[in-house]
């Protein structure tokens, strides 16, 4: 079994070494550093495997190391991988229930339909957050009438234009301030989804945020997590993206988590994190004060992440 440490200087080589990146359920892709085929390599630090799919070339991953470089023994490809620095490996998240097609609860209504009463405390509770009720229908946000739901706005999540999953947010009445639905409803739980996931495919630069209130205060840039704490799913998805930088935008409590998300991607994208006030959200804030807190903080390097930890973290 190869330990934590080694799983992460295999990772640094197959990215920095050979260019490889990472693909689906643990594989990375690229090209075969044997035969020179494009795309035909795979690499699993997990499963102890490589294989070429084109001239079968399939040593395991420490075997490839040493084919690589000329060396002779194990001991040797390991001492030479320690030059390796890199984030730490991350376990592929590959269990989820089949995926259900997703749909929204019962009493769902847009929030431009309705002239009663709970219509219009929607439209209300919408724009003391700041928002265009306009606008968010257009995103496919909307109140439910009757049921389980009843007094929660409902923001849709999608992927490609399907939705995929929803938050519950309270804004009548009692009960719990957000309730989402579970795995077993549409196969996938909120650590599997990041809110405004397309953004990942269009945007050169993105704002991570915890909730999706957050996210839209920031705009089209701003994706959400569900939660504190991100997942490796999550955090792969990202890395998987051609975006080239994340500004870390967590609530003021989760800053263990967002140091920790940022040392995870700051090898393979530029990352910041902002301190937000303590007892506030980008959402109380306000799109212009996050932003010009934003441009106060410089891209931040590893030892930066470090020295951060060390100071903020715990």
């Amino acid at each position: 079994m190869i330990n934590k440490q080694a799983r992460a200087k295999l990772y640094a080589y197959a990215t920095k070494k050979l260019g490889l990146r990472d693909y689906t359920r643990g594989w990375m892709k690229g090209n075969c550093p044997e035969c020179g085929r494009i795309d035909k390599f795979g690499f699993n630090i997990g499963q102890n495997r490589t294989n070429c799919f084109v001239c079968t070339y399939h040593p395991s991953p420490i075997t490839m190391v040493m084919d690589m470089e000329g060396l002779s023994t194990h001991a040797e490809a390991w001492a030479f991988l320690k030059m390796y620095e890199g984030r730490q490996y991350l376990e592929p998240v590959i269990e989820r229930l089949e995926q259900i097609d997703a749909v929204l609860p019962d009493g769902f209504k847009s929030l431009i339909i309705g002239d009663g009463l709970l219509a219009k405390k929607a439209r209300s509770y919408v724009k003391g957050r700041g928002f265009d009720p306009e606008d968010m229908a257009y995103k496919g946000w909307g109140y439910v009438n009757r049921g389980d739901y009843y007094g929660y706005i409902i923001i849709p999540f999608y992927i490609g234009g399907k939705l995929v999953y929803y938050n519950a947010r309270r804004y009548l009445g009692s009960g719990p301030k957000y309730m989402n639905p579970s795995i077993e409803d549409f196969g996938l739980g909120k650590s599997l989804i990041l809110y405004n996931v397309d953004a990942l495919a269009i945007q050169d630069y993105i704002y991570l945020a915890e909730g999706a209130i957050n996210a839209e205060t920031i705009g089209d840039e701003g994706i959400a997590t569900g939660g504190k704490k991100v997942s490796n799913y999550q955090i792969s998805m990202i890395l998987k993206s051609d975006v080239k930088g994340v500004t870390i935008l967590l609530d003021p409590d989760a800053m263990s988590d967002s140091i920790r998300v940022a040392m995870e991607l700051c090898y393979h994208k530029k990352v910041r994190v902002i301190e937000l006030p303590e007892e506030t959200d980008i959402n109380s804030l306000g799109k212009k004060k996050t932003l010009k807190m934003v441009k106060q903080v410089s891209w931040m390097s590893y030892n930066d992440l470090i020295k951060m930890n060390n100071e903020k973290g715990s």
